[in-house]
């Protein structure tokens, strides 16, 4: 009698811990093939939202809730030119000159060379569980480097804790007119409340709207700067450097973990989250109403639940973005820097959503079963 019987593979085990990693990068890759959308790769430009509002909200201050040297680049403004026709003087837009732009600090580091079984194309990558600080993802993390416009995160933390009341009106002066590529709908003689600055500042990352809150701060941009890198320092933010509110001075830098705790930080204030996520809004300025739409098109996606956004663009910095998002149950910082463009850090971002997410759906399903039994 030829008695078989099965027996555990005793191999099992190790087969696992090889196979689980393959196993993982599969499943996020297999669900961006089918779920990640097109998206243009241009230069820091709003997404393009037809409807939703800013949601209101009737406080005067920020509250906290529980648990929950610039580089000088060749222009390519479109300059007003005359033409004359049928005797009448019109203006038109001459067409964008080519720009040369350098390399990222980054790419200048080689960390673009580096390998990483997602093959993200950002030379940086981080995802942290913002409640545990458990680590689910990381490439070039501890390296700090410029992070542009992400540095609205922190002036907005800082004007959130100040105490300064939210509707008063503040106006801009030529003063706030820095140095920059970026377009502004702000003019000098503007009124706006701090407020209206402030979401100006976080969703449609203006400079003029960041530079205004800290020229307005007590004691002006010096101390307001020199308050930055005081609360850097209290929420742990190790590697981190402020020069300037608006990003556009290169010596503002850090690292990807200081990013994810700044995040944190910003997201324990229900209002500046709602001012960062809008994805369009109206301020009034005087007699006048701006509008203004995010620079993340992430925001509106049904797969995002977003609590914190904000991109940032230099050249010396690369395309960079932080959300914080649901994933899997979990509440998650996810940080990408120096990506090619902007088309590319969305994907990193969804690609890094997915792994987070086969990861936990491997750990629940797969995690409690017998190697025999998969093998």
């Amino acid at each position: 009698m030829n008695n078989l019987s099965v027996q555990p593979n005793v191999c099992g085990p190790f087969m696992a811990s090889l196979l689980r990693p393959v196993a993982l990068a599969l499943c996020a890759a297999g669900v961006m093939l089918f779920s990640v959308p097109s998206f243009s790769a241009t230069a820091e430009n709003p997404a393009q939202v037809t409807n939703g509002t800013a949601k209101k909200t009737k406080r005067a201050t920020l509250t906290p809730i529980a648990a929950k040297k610039t580089v000088k680049k060749a222009s390519a403004k479109k300059t007003a030119v005359k033409k004359v026709r049928k005797g009448r003087a019109v203006r038109t837009k001459a067409k964008n000159r080519a720009v040369s732009r350098g390399p990222s600090q980054a790419a200048l580091a080689g960390l673009h060379k580096t390998v990483d079984w997602l093959s993200l194309g950002s030379s940086v990558a981080y995802a942290v569980d913002q409640d545990t600080g458990e680590e689910l993802y990381e490439k070039n993390a501890d390296v700090s480097l410029p992070i542009a416009s992400i540095t609205k995160l922190m002036t907005a933390l800082v004007i959130a804790e100040s105490d300064l009341p939210m509707n008063q009106k503040l106006r801009v002066t030529r003063e706030d007119y820095v140095r920059s590529r970026a377009s502004s709908k702000l003019r000098s003689g503007m009124v706006l409340t701090r407020k209206a600055l402030l979401q100006m500042a976080l969703m449609s990352s203006d400079n003029r709207a960041a530079h205004a809150l800290a020229r307005t701060y007590p004691g002006g941009k010096k101390a307001f700067v020199a308050k930055m890198n005081e609360k850097a320092r209290e929420i742990g933010m190790e590697d981190a450097f402020f020069a300037d509110p608006t990003g556009l001075d290169n010596r503002n830098r850090a690292t990807a973990r200081d990013i994810g705790r700044l995040a944190s930080a910003v997201h324990r204030y229900e209002e500046l989250s709602e001012l960062s996520t809008a994805p369009v809004a109206r301020v009034r300025a005087g007699k006048r109403t701006l509008t203004m739409k995010t620079t993340n098109r992430l925001i509106g996606d049904p797969d995002w639940e977003i609590g914190v956004q904000k991109t940032g663009f230099t050249t010396a910095a690369g395309r960079c973005m932080v959300v914080q998002t649901e994933a899997a149950g979990r509440r998650i910082v996810f940080v990408v820097l120096d990506s090619p463009n902007n088309n590319q850090r969305a994907l990193d971002m969804k690609t890094m959503k997915s792994y987070v997410e086969a990861e936990s759906q491997f750990s629940n399903g797969f995690g409690h079963v017998m190697p025999y039994a998969i093998f």
